[in-house]
């Protein structure tokens, strides 16, 4: 608990507030305003909170502004804003610890559950959701390779374990479990990549799917031995 409350203070560090303009918009695209208990419809011209949680429907696509620097999260897809940042490498190992270890048996949740809570945040179950809990789940890791894909790949990862730890039924797709273990390899985190792709060969895996992962296991431990 102690090595808990240390990490949380730590990681709450790394969170901080920052607001968006709605510079473009098309299609259906929704927002969860901070502690709001509805989804709202955006429109162009709005200014959001790094608190505030966007989902798009297929199809749809919104683009922001922050500080002139721009966003597209496309459709299908949903994000908490706090995450479109840059995060460290350091930061990144810091957030894998944590989600170690808070990685513990979970008790299922309601489906109304409101599963936006990011590391270090106080997570609330009164929040109403007009939406399904793995539809939702899927959207959010859609929105963390749209992440990746922008230039946020330690950020992008931090949502995914996230999302794995809270959408139980969404951790047991192969290519999502696989595409963020990637992801670590490509940042040279050998180690957590290892650990990653020795936890997906654990999941009920077709024959060509066990030879994937096997093939990643030895080539990562290739790379940690030259990395020694």
């Amino acid at each position: 608990m102690k090595k808990i409350i240390i990490l949380l203070l730590m990681f709450a560090g790394f969170i901080t507030a920052q607001n968006f303009k709605v510079e473009k918009i098309n299609g259906d695209v929704k927002i969860l305003k901070g502690t709001s208990e509805k989804w709202e419809t955006v429109k162009q011209g709005d200014v959001l909170s790094g608190e505030d949680v966007l989902l798009t429907e297929r199809n749809a696509y919104i683009l922001l502004n922050k500080d002139g620097k721009k966003f597209e999260l496309k459709g299908d897809a949903a994000i908490g804003l706090n995450h479109i940042k840059q995060v460290s490498i350091n930061d990144l190992i810091l957030a894998l610890a944590l989600d170690e270890i808070r990685n513990v048996p979970k008790i299922k949740k309601s489906t109304t559950a409101r599963n936006t809570a990011v590391y270090g945040s106080k997570v609330t179950n009164k929040t109403k959701i007009s939406i399904d809990e793995n539809v939702l789940g899927t959207k959010k890791i859609n929105g963390a390779k749209i992440l990746n894909e922008n230039g946020y790949s330690e950020s992008s990862v931090i949502v995914a374990k996230e999302v794995f730890r809270n959408y139980p039924k969404v951790s047991m797709n192969f290519d999502d479990r696989l595409y963020f273990a990637d992801v670590l390899n490509k940042l040279e985190l050998y180690q957590e990549a290892a650990a990653e792709y020795n936890k997906i060969k654990n999941l009920a895996l077709s024959d060509k799917e066990k030879e994937t992962v096997a093939s990643r296991i030895e080539d990562v431990n290739l790379k940690l031995i030259e990395k020694k």
